[in-house]
């Protein structure tokens, strides 16, 4: 079993389910006289047999006084509208406490194997993952380590036989319902039919596209730094360099994934490439719009273009807003900035609207008496597109207040009929 060099000091959390190859990861680091204690996930997706694995693990005989921390999950309540599988929604919540509670540890641990990798680079393999996909899965990932990786089901098997270790079945693993079971039932048993050795040939395979892995991204961090150029929060992408990038669709596959695009969306963003601009893609993470000449990448914030309503002025601070009340007085001193308006209190109907700009909407900019289409102001002022989606606009019974941070609406305005008037910022 290959630990950290450190392992006489270290303190480790090992990921124990009650099934046998965690179970034997738990008794080798009891021989080794090892200092861990032992983290259980119960999904409660099996009824009574989640349950069993729970209390067989609380109660292991051979423990010599490691604490035992148990997590149960309503997994089933919390998959239900995630879009997510279940087994893709219990993985996210078993790492998630495993982090969290493995923060005072050296190292977390997993009993993952020589077959698991074997399984995962055929998963990987028929879901079309690349080249990274080949390496299976890491020995060590920052604090996670798997010390049994390097070894196969059947040396596993034989250990647990040889030193009597009773240990829990999970019966899901005996269904084929799951793909992973699948290629664990009928895939690699044939390939071992061809040749015995297939899963270490695996292992063996996955440290070498590992290092060609390596290799492969020193060189894609090349064209990141020529293909990217940063700005704050803001990444914009040169159309015309990208035009003269040779292996371009793999480049760009390279640089935009890491960004959530996958490989039909890079395909969909080439094809935009000569189109005009205007061409919008969205991944969970961000969002990246063609513009004349570049690319231009932010984070999706979408999820901010909701309608909000403003019921008082309470609930305008609330949103990031500071709003003071006075009394007209002809010797105001006005502050002429995109970010400040003043307006007529008589003039304001709540509940007032933020929104996001839709086609079509108009307004009267301040100091004109003719309205003008937002659209059109957007052009005059030159604000690329990205941007656009960002803006928000305050509205008072479907007329626009103020395209905020931009240009403030002339029906609004104070004047010498006004009694009272509010200052927003």
């Amino acid at each position: 079993m290959q630990l950290a060099p450190d392992a006489e000091s270290a303190h480790f959390l090992l990921a124990v389910s009650g099934g046998r190859d965690s179970i034997v990861l738990a008794h080798l680091f009891v021989a080794c006289n090892l200092n861990f204690d032992i983290a259980h996930c119960n999904f409660h997706l099996r009824e009574e047999e989640s349950d069993k694995e729970m209390f067989f693990v609380e109660n292991l005989p051979f423990l010599t006084g490691q604490q035992v921390f148990v997590k149960e999950f309503n997994t089933i309540a919390i998959q239900q509208n995630s879009g997510k599988s279940i087994e893709m929604v219990a993985r996210e919540l078993r790492y998630q406490w495993f982090e969290e509670t493995g923060k005072t540890y050296d190292y977390i641990v997993t009993a993952h194997h020589a077959n698991d990798n074997a399984e995962t680079v055929m998963i990987n393999l028929l879901r079309g993952t690349g080249v990274r996909g080949m390496c299976g899965i890491p020995k060590k990932n920052g604090k996670v380590i798997r010390p049994l990786r390097e070894f196969a089901t059947n040396e596993i098997k034989k250990y647990a036989l040889e030193n009597q270790i009773e240990f829990c079945v999970d019966s899901s693993n005996l269904e084929d319902s799951f793909l992973r079971n699948k290629v664990r039932h009928h895939i690699i048993p044939e390939l071992e039919k061809i040749n015995p050795q297939c899963v270490e040939i695996f292992s063996k395979n996955c440290a070498l596209f590992q290092k060609q892995t390596e290799l492969f991204d020193a060189h894609i961090q090349q064209y990141r730094k020529k293909l990217l150029k940063e700005n704050g929060d803001r990444i914009t992408i040169e159309i015309e360099t990208l035009k003269t990038t040779e292996n371009l669709p793999l480049i760009l596959y390279e640089i935009l994934n890491p960004f959530g695009f996958n490989a039909t969306d890079v395909e969909n963003i080439l094809k935009s490439i000569n189109a005009s601009s205007g061409k919008k893609f969205v991944s969970d993470t961000h969002i990246l719009i063609k513009d004349r000449t570049h690319f231009i990448l932010e984070k999706n914030e979408e999820d901010k273009n909701e309608e909000i309503l403003i019921h008082n002025i309470e609930e305008f601070e609330q949103h990031g807003f500071v709003i003071e009340k006075y009394a007209y007085s002809s010797n105001i001193e006005i502050i002429k900035s995109p970010n400040v308006i003043y307006v007529d209190v008589d003039k304001l109907t709540f509940p007032l609207t933020i929104r996001s700009w839709k086609k079509g909407d108009f307004f009267y900019p301040f100091g004109m008496k003719t309205k003008k289409k937002v659209s059109d102001f957007f052009t005059n002022v030159k604000i690329n597109l990205l941007e656009k989606h960002k803006v928000r606009l305050l509205c008072s019974q479907n007329q626009i207040v103020w395209i905020i941070h931009y240009r403030a609406d002339n029906r609004f305005r104070i004047d010498e009929n006004t009694k009272y008037y509010y200052k927003i910022r």
